[in-house]
């Protein structure tokens, strides 16, 4: 064979190998647009129209609403206590205070409409049998943060929106909310929270009898969920880290695995090891100050990466696959060292 067709063999064979290439997970994850349902998005404001009541005539105005907004005013409101418990609401000066910083905050819904209908789409990509609620009802809660930001009920999804207020004038800090807490009180972690939300509403199976591994791969599939529905999310917001955590995490992956793996950790079930990898908190000092927390979903995350990007399943397949040994031993995960 002369040499020039040998070279052209060769280059031939390279060229066809790459385009037989596994997708990574990252190609998984791009869906064509028109393959997407056009569906429209009905978002009602209830805070808005609370608080815009005319409290002289309260009652009677309560009333006229309360057909536009039963998932928040489906009890008797011809009960006077309750009809006091929303005037008290609508008349407390910090509830009017959040609420104003809300308007400011979302006066053109436009973009959040966007996301939520991104959000929407994708679910109904993969899951076109489920049905969601139809309404999706922006609220404040009186900054509740110990109630979930966004909740899925059988007749209306509710965002409420004073837990996305960036900690404008110390507002979070004001309340005591804990600062890694309040980082993620921003209007960018609101699509991610609705997969999240969906996630758990629709998807999520709950596990018992739980190690360490098996909690990695379950955090890992929720985290992988919301990337699905949010392809182009980045990393910092899905984990809820600061860039500067961001970087720490990356740079030290394979040193967090090794820590694990070494200490014989994969299999504990001990709730201080629990704690250590999968608590929420300002950091993991058992690894370092610098170190945030969570470090064992992130691990879980990047095996589930790791997987998809080396297996032929697809999102369904892989989240209702419950053998937690062939996923991590066919992940072929392994961290190199920055």
């Amino acid at each position: 064979m002369k040499r020039t067709s040998l070279i052209l063999l060769v280059l031939f064979s390279l060229l066809f190998a790459s385009c037989q290439k596994t997708k990574t997970y990252k190609d998984k994850l791009k869906i064509q647009q028109e393959l997407l349902d056009s569906q429209e998005i009905k978002i009602k404001n209830y805070s808005k129209a609370l608080f815009s009541l005319d409290t002289a005539n309260f009652a009677e105005e309560i009333r006229n609403i309360q057909s536009e907004f039963p998932v928040f005013l489906e009890g008797n409101l011809y009960d006077i206590n309750a009809v006091n418990y929303l005037k008290g609401f609508a008349t407390d000066t910090f509830c009017i205070r959040i609420n104003k910083m809300a308007e400011e905050k979302f006066s053109n819904t436009d973009n959040l409409s966007k996301e939520i209908k991104s959000v929407y789409q994708l679910f109904k990509y993969y899951y076109p049998n489920i049905r969601i609620p139809e309404e999706t009802y922006l609220y404040v809660s009186g900054i509740d943060y110990n109630t979930p930001s966004i909740m899925i009920m059988p007749n209306g999804t509710l965002i409420s929106l004073d837990l996305y207020l960036s900690n404008e004038n110390n507002l979070y800090d004001y309340i005591g909310m804990p600062r890694y807490r309040s980082y993620r009180c921003q209007p960018s972690f609101i699509a991610r929270d609705l997969a999240e939300s969906l996630y758990s509403t629709y998807i999520y199976k709950q596990q018992y009898q739980k190690d360490v591994l098996s909690e990695m791969i379950d955090s890992g599939k929720r985290l992988y969920f919301i990337e699905a529905l949010n392809p182009s999310l980045p990393d910092s917001v899905l984990m809820g880290y600061t860039s500067k955590q961001m970087k720490w995490v990356k740079e030290f992956e394979s040193d967090i695995w090794a820590t694990i793996v070494g200490n014989d950790l994969l299999y504990a079930k001990g709730a201080d090891v629990f704690r250590n990898l999968f608590g929420d908190g300002p950091f993991t000092q058992a690894f370092s100050n610098e170190a945030p927390a969570r470090l064992g979903e992130y691990i879980g995350l990047q095996i589930i990466r790791s997987y998809m990007t080396n297996n032929d399943e697809s999102l369904q397949e892989m989240l209702n696959n419950t053998d937690i040994q062939q996923i991590f031993q066919t992940s072929q995960y392994k961290p190199k060292r920055s």
